[in-house]
């Protein structure tokens, strides 16, 4: 159980299994999502709650690696999987199964405490705990008082470091200097993209995201019928290569593959205004304060009037 449960932990710790919520993400529409689209960055925009789910996660796991407190770690993970298994119910995330059954199993490891919770419950002595040894073999329980709390140290620390050196300790990344979300005007020759049926000269928003390292960050683009294209981009001095996904129709799968590359030459041209440069077709590029409204809000302590737009 504590195997199955420390993937999840860490990579909610390290932001990588919901992601940090970025600028490419700022035009897409509400009714576009799915429903597990919509959980995901909702749990994206809080790095805090994210965190807090895994500390969930990696605590039940700490408790279940050690005898004694074996018990309380099976009663923190039927409730961490039971809320997740009702998120996964109610969003639509394909692995309600698994987290059904990890919620079952927790509950299953519970059930011989079950009379010592209730009696703490209703303020009782809870009498001894409930123990037992697979086989009374002296030199093996010796052997295993140790070996198993030292187990249990390496599987935790381990995979905690095994997981953050992996993952760059899930740091977001520096923003490139283009990182934004902007509203577009073409004019010149438009530019085909490939692996559609657009031309550059149909762009009329368009978001270059700014969590990322190594493979490149997030951006998306809108056009003028409507559509909706998601990708990666890379910046090298003032060039940007944008690899771009098939435009967005219908249950697309998490895993897809680019449907064709465009290469931008870009320059600053004033505060929030950017120029970009496609073969003959030239694109500026003015910052949407509406659009990244979200980004922008910022936090607040004192009471004031609900902003719930």
């Amino acid at each position: 159980m504590a195997i199955a449960l420390l993937p999840y932990a860490w990579t909610k710790i390290f932001h990588v299994q919901m992601g940090y919520a970025d600028y490419a993400d700022a035009i897409v529409q509400y009714g576009e999502m799915s429903p597990m689209g919509l959980l995901w960055r909702f749990m994206a925009f809080s790095p805090t709650v994210q965190v807090l789910a895994g500390l969930a996660e990696l605590l039940a796991v700490i408790l279940l690696l050690f005898r004694r407190s074996a018990w309380l770690g099976a009663l923190i993970t039927a409730l961490d999987m039971s809320v997740v298994f009702l998120l996964n119910l109610t969003f639509d995330v394909p692995v309600k199964q698994l987290s059904g059954a990890m919620a079952l199993v927790g509950l299953i490891l519970v059930i011989p405490n079950v009379p010592r919770i209730a009696r703490f419950a209703l303020g009782r002595s809870v009498g001894p705990a409930v123990s037992g040894l697979i086989w009374q073999n002296r030199i093996f329980v010796r052997i295993t008082r140790w070996v198993s709390p030292i187990l249990a140290v390496v599987i935790i620390v381990g995979s905690g470091l095994a997981t953050g050196i992996s993952l760059n300790w899930g740091r977001p990344g520096t923003p490139e200097e283009i990182s934004g979300v902007y509203t577009v005007t073409t004019s010149g020759k438009p530019t085909p993209i490939e692996g559609t049926d657009h031309t550059t000269a149909d762009i009329t928003q368009i978001a270059f995201g700014q969590i990322g390292s190594g493979k490149g960050k997030r951006m998306s683009v809108r056009y003028s019928d409507g559509d909706f294209q998601d990708g990666i981009y890379t910046v090298d001095g003032q060039s940007i290569t944008a690899k771009l996904y098939p435009v967005r129709k219908g249950a697309q799968t998490l895993i897809r593959v680019p449907s064709g590359t465009v290469e931008f030459r870009y320059s600053k041209v004033g505060e929030g205004e950017f120029s970009l440069q496609a073969a003959d077709s030239a694109l500026t590029l003015r910052n949407d304060d509406e659009r990244r409204f979200l980004f922008d809000r910022g936090f607040r302590w004192g009471p004031e009037t609900p902003v719930n737009r």
